[in-house]
């Protein structure tokens, strides 16, 4: 009788401030699902991110309603208010130790750019995290591919890490240089979703 062992699905997480939103992250969750062959992809707003702390985010519920508008017509996606409903910093640890549970069956990819990834081991719990989880790793523009090709080798070898790197390349966009533009009165339509934009211009934000 032949044994048929069963493969886990793959689940990504893409976590950020998104203050705003923009296609860039829209553009990193597509080439996610289509090139991890993710099951679902959990879009997850921080609640405070560690290195922001002293930083003025936009409301959790306008940066939610942004992001649920940006991603309602990706298929696979799925908004996660997990880090905000927790009401404390959100440690990708702890976030990630947390959707195990509740997905004790499937894999975890963290979805992250590479100026993240190289220097995950220097996160909170970093090395745990790599020994734990597996990642999925975006090239932007403006970093080598081979310092970052250097860096998988590295976890891999020390950390057993599963590595997906992505061949999609992402638009350079950063939400800082969208509300700077925003307030200078520059146009930002080719750089958010056009829904995001118009709840942007309607709740009056970044003024």
């Amino acid at each position: 009788m032949t044994e048929f062992t069963e493969i886990s699905t793959r689940i990504g997480v893409l976590g950020g401030t998104f203050d705003p939103v923009h296609i860039g992250h829209v553009s990193l969750g597509m080439a996610a699902i289509s090139e991890a062959n993710l099951e679902k992809l959990l879009v997850m707003p921080a609640y405070i991110q560690p290195f922001k702390q002293c930083k003025h985010v936009t409301d959790d519920e306008h940066r939610l309603a942004m992001t649920k508008l940006a991603f309602e017509n990706v298929p696979k996606s799925e908004i996660s208010t997990l880090e905000i409903d927790r009401m404390r910093i959100s440690y990708t640890f702890d976030t990630l130790s947390e959707l195990k549970k509740k997905y004790p069956d499937e894999d975890i990819f963290f979805i992250t750019g590479t100026d993240s990834f190289l220097q995950i081991d220097s996160w909170y719990k970093g090395v745990d995290l790599l020994k734990n989880f597996s990642f999925i790793v975006s090239v932007r523009p403006g970093y080598y591919e081979h310092e970052l090709n250097e860096k998988i080798e590295t976890y891999q070898n020390l950390y057993c890490t599963e590595v997906i790197k992505l061949s999609a390349r992402m638009p350079d966009i950063s939400s800082t240089d969208i509300r700077e533009a925003y307030k200078k009165g520059e146009s930002i339509s080719s750089l958010v979703p056009e829904s995001v934009e118009r709840y942007i211009i309607d709740n009056g934000l970044y003024k």
